[in-house]
């Protein structure tokens, strides 16, 4: 009886605990990294069809493919500062939004509040406006103290910088209320739980609540990181070399040569392309980190 009970004792016995690798490597078999290279390679291939019914329409003479192919190298330019600034905005939004959410959660009053100021603050403002503020308001403090623009250098590159930070806090706020309600959604049951067996406030929010907040924020998330994408597009206003600003100049280009006002149309159609390409393959990544991570039971308390 002893031999034939041992292993469910270790399992059942109240207060014993099992293994934590066991949940983990669970979570490891699920995520399948070969559903994401589909997905990758589903948005390429969308990327090379769509392309190919592009160039199709231009050979039989539906829009100036000549004048199109002359574009690439801007475009090429604009698609790869785009990426850039995704690579910049997305994990400084993220950082600020996880600080301040998990700050909104706080029982300290000031921390508390701080973070929800940023929040009031950042959610209340276009992201447009906050661009132009950032800019102007870095570039009139560089002008304004003495030797200031001096010592950094470029004062052009450092006020586009900030435009770049402002733009990402701005996302930030929205996924602070996205973490937030993500930690308010664990039960407290579950806090004073781990509490009652020993953990410390701080084991217990690595080892309970974020693992939950991360997966019923996760839809919400994506969808804050597609929007992301073309919010990028508002950074144009400031002179950065974006897909916005490349489809801008060459628009404005046409509109002073005289030139065929049809091909504008064209020019945005070929940035609509691209960001659709961008957009489809980071949704469908993000879709298949969704389906790795779900855990049954929390489907009904996701954002």
């Amino acid at each position: 009886m002893g031999g034939e009970d041992a292993s469910t004792t270790l399992e059942g016995r109240p207060g014993t605990r099992s293994p934590p690798s066991s949940r983990s490597a669970g979570s490891l078999r699920r995520f399948d990294y070969s559903r994401i290279i589909k997905n990758v390679a589903i948005g390429f291939g969308a990327a090379v069809a769509s392309l190919g019914v592009f160039v199709s329409l231009g050979l039989v003479g539906v829009y100036d493919l000549p004048y199109a192919l002359s574009t690439l190298n801007a475009l090429k330019l604009g698609a790869a500062n785009t990426l850039t600034l995704i690579g910049i905005v997305i994990p400084v939004g993220f950082s600020a939004g996880f600080t301040f959410g998990w700050g909104r959660t706080s029982h300290r009053w000031l921390t508390r509040s701080i973070s929800t100021v940023y929040v009031e603050f950042f959610r209340s403002m276009p992201p447009l406006v906050l661009i132009a503020f950032a800019f102007l308001i870095s570039t009139a403090v560089l002008l304004g103290i003495p030797g200031l623009a001096d010592r950094i250098g470029d004062p052009n590159s450092f006020a586009i910088s900030v435009s770049v930070l402002a733009l990402a806090f701005h996302s930030g706020a929205y996924q602070a209320e996205i973490v937030r309600a993500g930690i308010q959604s664990v039960p407290t049951g579950q806090r004073e739980a781990a509490e009652a067996i020993g953990l410390t406030k701080a084991r217990t929010l690595v080892y309970v609540v974020l693992p939950q907040m991360f997966r019923i924020s996760l839809p919400a998330l994506s969808n804050e990181f597609a929007s992301v994408i073309k919010d990028t597009s508002l950074l144009s206003a400031v002179g950065i070399l974006d897909l916005a600003y490349m489809a801008q100049n060459l628009s404005s280009r046409l509109i002073i040569s005289r030139g065929n006002i049809d091909n504008i149309f064209l020019v945005y159609v070929e940035i609509a392309l691209i960001y659709f390409v961008m957009t489809f393959v980071v949704s469908r990544v993000l879709q298949e980190v969704e389906r790795a991570f779900r855990v049954p039971g929390l489907e009904a308390a996701q954002l």
